[in-house]
């Protein structure tokens, strides 16, 4: 495919047009399924284009009914092409995304915490897929077509004002179908209902204390002991497993989540190195130039 039909698109942030739906704070949703595939704003996101890192704050899905989508999720590359939808849960950092022209995508991003389960890296079995990374399930034209009626559904519900007193409940009876959909396509794939190993599983609980804890912690010893492992049987395993070093994981996530807070203009140096739980901005300076080769001022 020509790398040049390909447009920068930034996930965590989307325009408010007549394509975007929402809901409150809680839901909201977007697509270029009624566009021209000509068009080269198709989605009307190349006016969003912005530097990468981002962080997502909510749980994100993709649908591709055509065309490609192409992203890094927490340093590794996914293609989403059609019939695919991809999860991405909240607190990943992507760092660049694209789509080719021919893209007919839906984008949704949830903030309910009740909202219901999608199939996720912890579906089943699914340790194999590294915490809070993206998760593929290739839809049969079954399971496709009846997900795009469900999406449809959902945007009546979120437009039609006859839906004004009882949208809520509405859209989340919708999305509950929408989720069985796609728990039953994830149920058909043996590479994510397979049964996993146990050192499939020590790196999946590796990542996911990372996430939760890299702003606080930044040592090994403490994710060893939550992990209620030897350090050196947790480092082995993880070296082994995944071809990094933990530190190198725990490292990476604390310069992305930096970067992400760089570019997005909202904060300070010093703000960034107190979000990340840094003494003061002179350490945090040091550690971020050893990581990337150039001091945070001058990178962002």
């Amino acid at each position: 495919m020509n790398e040049q039909a390909f447009h920068q698109l930034d996930l965590s942030r989307l325009p408010a047009n007549d394509t975007m739906l929402a809901l409150g704070d809680n839901l909201m949703l977007i697509d270029n399924l009624e566009t021209d595939a000509t068009v080269s704003h198709h989605l009307e996101i190349d006016g969003l284009v912005s530097h990468f890192p981002v962080k997502l704050s909510s749980t994100c899905l993709i649908i591709v009914n055509d065309g490609t989508v192409r992203f890094n999720v927490n340093f590794r590359d996914f293609v989403v092409s059609q019939g695919t939808c991809a999860i991405i849960s909240a607190g990943t950092i992507i760092q660049h995304a694209e789509y080719d022209e021919q893209a007919k995508v839906i984008l949704l991003s949830f903030s309910w915490q009740n909202m219901p389960s999608l199939p996720t890296s912890r579906h089943r079995n699914a340790h194999r897929f590294f915490a809070l990374q993206a998760v593929l399930i290739h839809l049969q034209p079954c399971h496709l077509e009846m997900l795009m009626t469900c999406y449809k559904m959902l945007r009546t519900i979120l437009s039609d004002n006859s839906f004004a007193t009882n949208r809520e409940d509405a859209a989340s009876s919708c999305i509950e179908l929408m989720a069985s959909i796609i728990a039953q396509g994830a149920d058909n794939q043996p590479e994510i209902s397979s049964k996993a190993t146990r050192r499939d599983e020590i790196v999946a609980r590796f990542l996911e204390c990372v996430n939760e804890n890299y702003r606080q912690h930044r040592e090994l010893s403490f994710y060893a002991n939550e992990l209620h492992l030897s350090l050196k049987y947790m480092s082995h395993v993880v070296y082994e497993q995944t071809g990094r070093h933990p530190s190198a994981w725990i490292r990476d996530y604390v310069i992305l989540d930096a970067k992400a807070m760089l570019r997005s203009g909202r904060y300070t140096v010093q703000q960034v190195a107190a979000e990340l739980n840094f003494p003061n901005q002179s350490f945090f300076g040091k550690y971020f130039k050893e990581a990337v080769g150039v001091s945070p001022k001058k990178w962002r």
